[in-house]
């Protein structure tokens, strides 16, 4: 069984190295019922061709991706955020000289103020302008951060899950370039797995969703969670920010808010104890 994916954005996007470790642990789980399996990368291809390539031809078998009503008609999604929607709680990259005016900030109109950064084509941008924000995109992931510091806007609005590592990989090369350490902004953005709705997609979907349950009911997904998410959560301080929340009018009924244990809380959690 093949799974295909699409390969980071640059050499140092860093951003699905989690997503894809919990596919290919599900899929080490479901050995002995499914047999052997491949994981490969495709190549590089904008955002809307990935959809499209899913959808019709091959070349891509899986796509993580958040989720939107033309998707949930055309593709097949397993309904567990991958990273417990932890990538819905967004913390600011901001230029160092901006601190000030977000430390005042303490409702969403005072946020409405400053121009959002993403990038071209991002689901969050639809999210975002229907909230009534200002937005302003950019079609090259790494150019995103070079908008950001040469003022083309104000805030680059990056997910708990990756900001750590796109700070990190930068800080030396743009010392002007800081994380906002006060406010986390949220909204609800479950990243799924996806397939296409073909007899062939429905088999690699039914695999990896049995192996993620298998794991979730055992602990596995939690100890993956806190190995690769953990030192995050704490660096961030997540819980102690002031939180800004806004709707996500892109999710409809079949979204599994009432299985508490796919969503990350900043407010209740706490890492499993290490065997």
């Amino acid at each position: 069984m093949r799974y295909i994916h699409h390969p980071p954005e640059s050499p140092s996007d860093q951003r699905y190295l989690y997503h894809w470790k919990i596919l290919e642990t599900a899929l080490e789980r479901t050995v002995g019922k499914y047999g052997d399996f491949s994981i490969e990368t495709s190549e590089r291809m904008p955002e809307k061709r990935q959809l499209f390539e899913l959808e019709t031809s091959g070349r891509l078998s899986v796509m993580c991706l958040g989720t939107t009503p033309e998707m949930e008609r055309s593709l097949l999604p397993i309904r567990i955020p991958v990273d417990k929607n932890l990538g819905g709680y967004c913390v600011f990259l901001i230029h160092r000289r901006a601190e000030k005016e977000f430390a005042a900030a303490r409702t969403l109109e005072d946020l409405r103020r400053f121009k959002f950064g993403l990038g071209l084509g991002w689901i969050d941008v639809d999210i975002l302008r229907s909230n009534r924000f200002n937005v302003v995109t950019g079609s090259d992931y790494d150019g995103l951060f070079e908008m950001l510091v040469n003022g083309r806007f104000d805030i680059f609005l990056r997910g708990a899950i990756e900001v750590i590592d796109e700070f990190d990989q930068r800080r030396a090369a743009m010392p002007d370039l800081m994380i906002e350490p006060e406010i986390v902004f949220y909204y609800p953005m479950p990243m799924y797995f996806w397939f296409a709705k073909t007899e062939a997609g429905r088999k690699l979907a039914a695999r990896a969703e049995e192996g993620m349950r298998a794991m979730i009911e055992d602990g596995t997904y939690d100890r993956i969670f806190a190995e690769f998410q953990d030192h995050k959560i704490q660096r961030l301080q997540l819980s102690k920010r002031r939180i800004f929340r806004i709707p996500n009018p892109l999710l409809g009924p079949e979204t599994p808010f009432a299985d508490k244990r796919l969503w990350f809380d900043p407010e209740t959690y706490s890492p499993p104890k290490s065997k």
